[in-house]
């Protein structure tokens, strides 16, 4: 054999050497891909089946919640005054009944903390088309977007921050939401809306 065909033999070794590498660096790789996906197709369908899990335990801890009471209960807060202001006939909600006394807790000691000592926090629940509504409002606010409103506000988060975020939890677990909004033409004050139980309602 000569110099050139051995030389030329070696050079393929080397080229065939190098695409087997190649290859099965891809091999590789597409085996470590693979695995990963079914790692995270597993994982996916671990958390959809916690998700279906915890969704059960929460529908069968719901009752039917009338607002009104709920809410009549408030305790008196230091600093502020109530107006609670409630309609004749029931605002129905399907809730757990602890959580919604959470939320309405954590607004209402919200509201305590930055309103100015002396003021009104009026609170109004009423039925509106399908939805059951709650709205906070400081009777005696001089700004358009007084301290109440900003219960969700990055500036007010060493306040509100860990309450704020529990509300909005809880209001999307009850498949409402919680937010800041006018009411009446008033001031910004604060808007919980929940289904409206149209049927207990009606009752």
């Amino acid at each position: 054999m000569s110099g050139g065909q051995l030389h030329s033999g070696n050079l393929g070794a080397i080229i065939a050497g190098v695409i087997l590498l190649g290859l099965g660096g891809v091999v590789c790789l597409m085996a470590s891909l693979f695995i990963a996906n079914m790692r995270n197709g597993a994982k996916a369908r671990e958390l959809a089946a916690q998700a279906r899990s915890e969704a059960r335990q929460r529908m069968s801890a719901s009752r039917v919640q009338d607002l009104r009471p709920l809410l009549d209960a408030a305790p008196d807060c230091q600093g502020i005054r109530l107006d609670i202001q409630l309609p004749a006939e029931a605002v129905p909600v399907l809730a757990i009944e602890a959580e919604l006394r959470e939320l309405l807790a954590k607004v209402t000691d919200y509201a305590a903390s930055v309103m100015r000592a002396g003021a009104t926090l009026q609170v109004r629940a009423h039925a509106e088309g399908t939805q059951a509504v709650i709205h906070w409002r400081d009777l005696d606010a001089v700004d358009v977007r007084p301290p109440l409103a900003r219960f969700f506000d990055t500036a007010q988060a060493a306040i509100a921050g860990a309450s704020a975020k529990a509300c909005e939890r809880i209001a999307g677990h009850h498949g409402g939401r919680i937010y800041s909004a006018p009411d009446a033409g008033g001031v910004l004050g604060l808007t919980l809306r929940l289904p409206l139980l149209a049927d207990e309602r009606a009752h």
